[in-house]
């Protein structure tokens, strides 16, 4: 192993106090830090365009062992490879490299394979050699020298880099829609819109060239307040309006665009909150509306109703567009919006526009963190009763009550661990992104069983992975040990659904306890830890590489867990998210609250489900009052077939029917669907028997 050399001075091979690098990748921080009294630039000095640009003087510069050419400014010589020693005579000299990016905190977070090309201009005399799996730029006295980098992404996974200050999180915004296919209404529909760029941070802003010319031209201009928490709540209407976001000295954010009327001053913070998220609620519902993209979504009546004729509102530029859709009325929109699928918490801290990406690939709404904390009295409200097991023992973590805004669902990306809302950690979003190429013809389940005394559970949940019509590949375990049981997390799987015993030093084994943070990496995507005072656990698990999972805030009952853990295992198998399986399996049981989510509740084991709908069944006045919702929180804008008829409904839309009873039970055993009937859960087959049964 060789370790870089120390500004100034030669490269010395035995040092310990220099970073080691393997000779194949590059970590540019660590060669910047290797220049004397180095400087930022503009990379003027240089003869090609660069992404970053820095100045200082060596005595010698360890570069990677790649193949380098050397070329003379002054007459454009090439010297072609240089692969053994060199010396090179007095004159201005542009050494060119490429190398594989080494991970650090400017690079790439999720594994991204970048190249960097890099350019040294220098003059000489100076000589280059190899030394093993270093390549060595010497000179006879300290010599200023500029060093370029220009960073070759893949233009399937491109990420930019921007300083972490407000100027850098709006030139994010900025790039960030380049990720939409088309400006046109249809960029509503999921499909249509590409995930968004990956944002890292660093001293230089880096924008990648397809970046760049991927940024939609819509002369929309979104101005606001140099301060990070507006622009974070900014971003999602920013995003999809494909607007440059630019930061000024000003008292409430201004939305303009060009040619147009369009003037909206939004209210000072913290009102700004609102009317962002009003406003794209707004536009989106009416882009849904006026599209081409289903022939089944009926959205004609709604629009003439709305005085919109499609075909002129599709003719219109995005700035045209918006100013017809601002010109519609609020209150008339505000009365058939769809619930919004996904509200994000964000503590507004620099470093968030790292998260930024996820947060808008699923068009979430950003606010602040609001919240108080949760008295425990106000959280149990109950007491064990000593004729049930519970297993485990552990501590409750503090609980806070979130102040909860519009969204089916809530992820909390800020200090605290929250009821009602999934607890995000930073890392589950990158392990998300990771996963997003997953084999979806295949789903790998692990059970484990490591209590004897809910075998019942075991046997259930493994019949209901297996009965699901879904190739599924499901493996059982039962009494695992500590490594045998580390195992399980280590290697490549989909789910695994723990039922056992918990403690604080972790998930308990015949010979020990698995504390989750000792793994060296989690393999799995998604989990339910059905065991007592798992939260910490559940967390820790996230952060070693799982993307989310149910887990227990408190000690739980046997009798509970099985109704959860059954219930939450056949939600799953019909492609509902975490967060929303999790919701619908605790209304088997009255402690509802002891059951939470951890990581990004959004992720569902089966992609793309036909049919996540809910149904809310009560008793009308000549039959059954029938409510149905479709929620898949990956896909904001997709409209579904309904299970009761062949119409099209949008995500987070409901629809109401009047049925009679033979009428609706007919139509409940011809589906699998999760069923709220007076209040309770139900599954539609076991309902639909019991109103042939007592009706």
């Amino acid at each position: 192993m060789v370790t870089w050399g120390v500004a100034g001075e030669r490269v010395d091979r035995n040092s310990s106090n220099t970073p080691e690098w393997d000779g194949e990748t590059v970590d540019p921080s660590a060669l910047v830090r290797q220049l004397h009294d180095r400087e930022v630039t503009d990379g003027e000095q240089l003869p090609h365009r660069v992404d970053d640009c820095y100045s200082g003087s060596v005595t010698e510069l360890a570069l990677p062992a790649v193949d380098a050419t050397v070329t003379r400014v002054a007459t454009d010589t090439n010297t072609g490879a240089v692969d053994s020693p060199t010396t090179l005579e007095e004159g201005e000299y542009l050494l060119t490299m490429e190398a594989r990016a080494a991970d650090s905190d400017r690079g790439s977070p999720l594994g991204v394979v970048d190249d960097i090309r890099i350019h040294v201009r220098f003059d000489g005399p100076a000589s280059l050699h190899s030394a093993g799996i270093t390549s060595v730029l010497g000179f006879q006295e300290p010599t200023s020298i500029t060093v370029g980098f220009v960073w070759e992404t893949s233009a399937e996974r491109p990420h930019l880099q921007v300083p972490a200050t407000p100027a850098g999180l709006a030139t994010a915004i900025t790039h960030l829609s380049g990720a939409h296919h088309t400006m046109q209404p249809s960029r509503s529909h999921p499909e249509l819109r590409g995930h968004p760029p990956i944002v890292t941070t660093g001293e230089t802003t880096r924008i990648p060239e397809p970046v760049r010319q991927n940024r939609p031209e819509t002369g929309i201009t979104l101005r606001v307040p140099e301060c990070e928490a507006e622009l974070l709540v900014s971003a999602p209407l920013a995003y999809y309006l494909g607007a440059e976001v630019v930061v000024e000295s000003r008292d409430a954010a201004l939305l303009t665009a060009d040619g147009t009327s369009v003037h909206r001053s939004f209210d000072a913070w913290p009102s700004l909150q609102a009317g962002v998220a009003a406003l794209l609620r707004k536009v989106f519902y009416l882009d849904c509306l006026v599209r081409r993209v289903d022939p089944a979504e009926s959205g004609a009546r709604i629009t003439s109703a709305l005085s919109l004729d499609p075909d002129t509102v599709r003719s219109l530029s995005p700035a045209g567009r918006l100013e017809r859709y601002i010109d519609v009325s609020d209150e008339a929109v505000n009365s058939i919006l769809p619930e919004w699928p996904l509200s994000t918490y964000v503590s507004p801290e620099p470093e968030r526009v790292r998260c930024l990406p996820f947060l808008l690939d699923r068009l979430s709404l950003i606010y602040l963190p609001d919240s108080s904390r949760l008295d425990q009295d106000e959280l149990l409200d109950r007491t064990l009763s000593d004729s049930y097991l519970s297993r485990g023992s552990a501590e409750r973590p503090p609980v806070i009550e979130p102040n909860l805004r519009e969204g089916q669902l809530h992820s909390w990306l800020a200090p605290g661990n929250p009821i009602d809302a999934c607890k995000t950690p930073a890392e589950a979003y990158v392990n998300r992104y990771r996963s997003q190429n997953r084999d979806a013809d295949s789903q790998r389940v692990a059970v484990v069983l490591n209590d004897e005394e809910m075998a019942g559970e075991h046997t259930e949940v493994t019949e209901i992975y297996r009965a699901a019509d879904l190739p599924m590949d499901v493996q059982v375990s039962e009494l695992l040990s500590v490594n045998e049981l580390a195992d399980v997390f280590e290697q490549p799987a989909d789910f695994v659904h723990f039922i056992g015993h918990c403690d604080e030093e972790g998930l308990r084994c015949p010979d020990g306890n698995l504390a989750l943070s000792s793994l060296s990496e989690a393999r799995t995507q998604t989990f339910f830890l059905n065991a007592c005072g798992s939260y910490d656990e559940g967390l820790d698990l996230v952060k070693q590489g799982a993307v989310a999972g149910a887990v227990t805030l408190t000690d739980v009952l046997d009798k509970h867990a099985a109704l959860v853990g059954t219930a939450f295992a056949r939600l799953l198998s019909n492609g509902f998210s975490i967060q929303r399986a999790l919701e619908l399996a605790r209304r088997r049981i009255m402690m509802c609250k002891d059951y939470a989510v951890v990581g990004d509740g959004t992720y569902s084991i089966v992609p793309n489900p036909a049919h996540p709908a809910v149904v809310w069944v009560s008793k009308g006045e000549t039959g059954f009052d029938v409510q149905c919702t479709v929620v898949s929180p990956e896909r904001p804008g997709e409209s579904y077939r309904l299970p009761f008829d062949d119409s099209a409904a949008l995500n987070g839309e409901q629809t109401s029917h009047s049925l009679g009873a033979t009428e609706l039970a007919d139509a409940l055993g011809q589906t699998s669907l999760p069923v709220i009937f007076d209040g309770e859960f139900h599954w539609s087959d076991d309902l639909a028997a019991r109103l042939r049964t007592d009706f």
